[in-house]
């Protein structure tokens, strides 16, 4: 967990008659990332092929996908199981929809659009339909005819062209000589209503009356060609599903083997695989290829790609990490660091049970909501499509997931702190100040954030120093160990400053900071330079940044009180001054929730990403993307 999988590069060579075996063997097993074999390997192998089903299967997996976009969804209930290319085609052929399909979509593009003309012939009509005329005087050789909205006539100026303007509650009516009209329509500003009136003869309810069953016999139909469309899904949706993944798995698989160094008897593979799958990639490899395949390490001086070994618990964290940065192959991963660390300075900061508890309700909600969600939503529409403009739904829920420890440590610190909502509910054992825990006790909190800022910058170089030992540089590793004598030196000076013991080499305490801050400036000057220097002063900014972490508890204490007082002064004012008092205590608590959720998940964050990872984290790491079928609906065909 606390590095990243052991990365190599191997070269897998066989006989042309196992290459579509081994590919799939490579792809079901999803172990490596295939690579460029080189200008060495494709001057032997230099040679292209294509599967001569290639074509097919591309043809076959274009048309399926359009059928899946053009059926309604339903649940895959089973995994299917296909036995070769010729069980799959066969399959495909049994299909027989494609003709219908066709039918569906011409008849229902018609009839939409006709849809959308009844529609907007209807709209002025509907204005309109108090006027005793024959629809044909608005519209003719001479005049044309438009309903705008009654803010925008001002636009249309005194429109000496104009014949009539008739007013239609909060509508206008405007009758303008024809050859003038594409000139008023210019004028009108595009946020208004603007209806041009459709052309047309008869009484204008009797056209009205007309348009309108029409555009229910359009829905009608469309109702029975949704109809037709429910029940071929039903029918086929599942088996199309399954049948367009395993094409997926088909094409990927032959646009590696068009990339595949080849001769006229044999190909070549290249590629990375984690060390602990090496065993598990000959098995298999050997045993369908009737041992008839070579496997060695190519020694490389690449950059391997990064696979993180993390368990399912500590996987969310990941999110965090790749956010950052993804490690190298030969460095520390810090996402077991930040899955404890990260909780810890949330719970902290927040360090109000109720608070806390809210964020993990909310949090167990965005999470549900996601796994399961309903056609409608009784969250508002502009919320939700705000959210999810800022992430992922997937995103959203490792986000709720990474709130989770965190708002049950903060639920802990909050009883701890006997803070609910701001309000204090039980008599404190121990102290009889009324006062809230953290402004009570906010010299000693401060002390114990910078006793943590230390801890956390000494951890940081101490992993340094094991990366920079790893990579054999060992230069910059004792220069680690020299910004951690002078991180030691200076917080010993500073505590004596604080604790107002003599500063003099005669006293004990104080000579061995000035020891240890004199050698940490001899190692650093010597093994990292004097440019190195003016980082000096970003050590005791580092240390002292950790004291954010009472800061935000206190903003949000000293908020919830204010907010909470104001709240009980008014109970003892007049019925009105009451109902301000709880809309100032709900909108202030909303807003001071708000508070509780993104600074210290901001500020968490950034306490790990700056002051801690730059004391070791190198980063930009290349991820691993290895040649992996996604079965969702499918099963390997294990006779294949």
């Amino acid at each position: 967990m606390l590095k990243p999988e052991k990365m190599e590069k191997i070269i897998i060579i066989s006989l042309n008659k196992y290459r579509d075996v081994i590919v799939r063997d490579l792809h079901e097993l999803g172990a490596m990332q295939v690579e460029d074999s080189g200008e060495k390997i494709s001057s032997v192998f230099n040679k292209r092929y294509e599967n001569s089903m290639y074509k097919d299967v591309y043809n076959y997996l274009q048309k399926f996908r359009g059928y899946l976009s053009m059926l309604p969804k339903r649940e895959i209930r089973s995994r299917a199981r296909f036995k070769g290319i010729d069980d799959l085609i066969s399959k495909i052929e049994s299909i027989k929809i494609e003709n219908d399909l066709n039918e569906i979509k011409d008849n229902e593009d018609k009839l939409i659009a006709l849809k959308r003309d009844l529609e907007n012939n209807i709209k002025p009509l509907e204005i309109m339909h108090n006027l005793d005329y024959d629809l044909s005087i608005f519209n003719n050789d001479h005049v044309k005819s438009v309903v705008i909205e009654e803010p925008a006539l001002p636009f249309i100026g005194d429109c000496n062209r104009c014949v009539s303007k008739i007013k239609l509650n909060n509508f206008y009516l405007i009758i303008v000589e024809k050859n003038a009209y594409d000139n008023l329509i210019s004028r009108l500003p595009q946020n208004y209503i603007i209806m041009p009136v459709p052309e047309g003869s008869g009484k204008i309810g009797d056209v009205l009356a007309s348009w309108k069953n029409e555009l229910l016999n359009v829905n009608n139909k469309l109702n029975d060609l949704n109809k037709r469309l429910n029940e071929i899904s039903d029918k086929w949706y599942e088996t199309i599903a399954q049948i367009s993944e395993e094409l997926e798995i088909y094409a990927n698989e032959y646009d590696v083997e068009s990339e595949l160094a080849s001769s006229d008897s044999a190909f070549a593979i290249t590629g990375w695989i984690p060390v602990a799958m090496e065993k598990t990639i000959n098995e298999v490899l050997s045993r369908d290829s009737n041992n008839e395949i070579y496997i060695k390490r190519i020694e490389t001086d690449e950059e391997p790609p990064t696979l993180l070994k993390n368990t399912k618990r500590l996987k969310i964290f990941e999110f965090f990490v790749r956010f950052y940065s993804l490690p190298r192959e030969y460095e520390i991963d810090p996402t077991i660091i930040f899955a404890i660390v990260f909780p810890v300075f949330f719970g902290l900061m927040v360090g109000d049970a109720g608070y806390s508890l809210v964020i993990l309700l909310i949090s167990l909600f965005i999470i549900h909501r996601v796994d399961h969600p309903v056609q409608r939503s009784h969250i508002p529409k502009f919320l939700s499509r705000f959210v999810l403009t800022i992430m992922s739904k997937n995103s959203l829920k490792t986000l709720a997931k990474a709130l989770i420890p965190g708002s049950i440590i903060g639920i802990i610190v909050g009883i701890i702190f006997n803070e609910f909502f701001g309000f204090t509910i039980y008599p404190r054992p121990f102290v009889a100040n009324p006062r809230p825990f953290p402004i009570v006790y906010i010299g000693k909190l401060l002390l114990i954030s910078g006793y943590i800022g230390l801890a956390m910058v000494i951890f940081g170089f101490i992993l340094g120093i094991i990366n920079n030992v790893y990579i054999n540089k060992r230069r910059e590793a004792v220069a680690k160990f020299g910004w951690i004598l002078l991180a030691l030196g200076i917080a010993d000076i500073g505590l004596n400053l604080l604790h107002r013991i003599s500063l003099s080499p005669d006293v004990l305490s104080s000579l061995i900071g000035y020891i240890m801050i004199v050698l940490g400036f001899i190692l650093i000057l010597i093994f990292e330079g004097r440019q190195s220097l003016m980082e000096i002063p970003s050590i005791i900014s580092h240390i002292l940044s950790y004291t954010r972490l009472v800061g935000i508890l206190l903003a949000t204490v000293v908020l919830a009180l204010v907010i909470n007082r104001v709240f009980v002064s008014t109970l003892s004012m007049p019925f009105y001054f009451i109902i301000l008092g709880v809309i100032i205590l709900a909108i202030g608590q909303i807003f001071n929730l708000i508070i509780s959720v993104f600074e210290p998940g901001i500020q968490g964050a950034r306490l790990i990403y700056v002051e801690f990872f730059s004391k070791f984290y190198f980063g930009n790491g290349k991820p691993f993307r290895p040649f992996a079928a996604n079965r969702k609906y499918t099963e390997k065909d294990n006779e294949r």
